[in-house]
């Protein structure tokens, strides 16, 4: 039998990080343990690339990211050997130390499509581009610099909704008219394209498929939100994290899939799952 690589895909806000405070430090020892154990903890997350490049750095990561609910993967550029064939068919552009997959139009597509939102529901959300910095301050908690490079999206625009489910309807069918997608997270909504975490995650597994062609590559994917079900619904093990916000989200299990939902919250049920795992595939931690 092939040897086994784990890879462990994670949603950031309210899995990882605490949903009010977005500390790790609950899960920092066994993020330790795993980077000794070389397995990858790829970010899949709806933070922007500058947030990331930050978060990474606190996390000691220096894996892949996929940012914007899926909308990008960058790839440190020596990550990957020619072996995992990054080639002219993957499209991929150059962001400094990092190839970039795009799967969608930039942010400037979408917000032109909300500058023309019917009138009657105009006052029924407010975008980050309106709110500023201050503003998602004020909606997140975050600091001024954090939210500063929060506010630096590149792929779509999220929004707080104000209005009710009756004006929520007609909004979603504005935009998927326009070929836009609204994708429901822990705080907001993004708007972006037909891109999701999903997606993302079967692309930059292809790669690690490549990569490590002599190994059996068992995927693993924790997230708390309505936005990781497509994450979570591919993964070979999908951890839903409890949320103190909202309900777990419902995933439809494939053959073969084991699904464990947690009683704990944020990055201390991201241990108690990724654990519960470890268990399961009898890996002694």
């Amino acid at each position: 039998m092939a040897p086994i690589q784990l890879i462990i895909f994670t949603d950031m806000d309210g899995s990882l990080l605490d949903h009010q405070t977005y500390s790790h430090m609950e899960a920092n020892d066994l993020l330790a343990w795993l980077r000794n154990k070389q397995i990858p903890v790829i970010p899949c997350t709806s933070k922007t690339q500058a947030e990331m490049e930050i978060l990474r750095q606190h996390l000691h990561n220096d894996h892949p990211f996929i940012v914007e609910n899926g909308a990008a993967v960058y790839m440190p550029k020596k990550y990957f050997s020619a072996s995992a064939d990054l080639s002219d068919e993957d499209d991929l552009g150059d962001a400094g130390d990092f190839y970039v997959k795009r799967f969608t139009q930039t942010r400037a597509h979408w917000q032109a499509i909300l500058a023309q939102v019917p009138m009657h529901l105009n006052d029924a959300f407010i975008t980050f581009e309106q709110a500023g910095v201050e503003g998602i301050m004020q909606m997140t908690g975050l600091a001024f610099e954090e939210a500063r490079l929060a506010s630096q999206r590149e792929y779509g625009e999220p929004l707080k909704w104000l209005g009710n489910d009756q004006q929520f309807n007609q909004f979603e069918e504005y935009i998927h008219s326009r070929q836009g997608k609204l994708l429901k997270g822990g705080r907001f909504v993004h708007l972006s394209g037909e891109c999701n975490k999903g997606n993302a995650l079967v692309w930059l597994l292809q790669k690690y498929r490549q990569k490590n062609h002599n190994q059996q590559i068992v995927c693993i994917a924790l997230g708390d939100s309505q936005n990781d079900v497509a994450m979570l619904s591919i993964a070979d093990y999908a951890v839903v994290i409890r949320s103190p916000a909202h309900e777990f989200p419902v995933i439809e299990s494939k053959d073969g899939q084991q699904i464990y939902y947690t009683n704990n919250e944020g990055p201390k049920g991201w241990k108690e799952g990724v654990c519960h795992v470890l268990a399961e595939l009898g890996i002694n931690k």
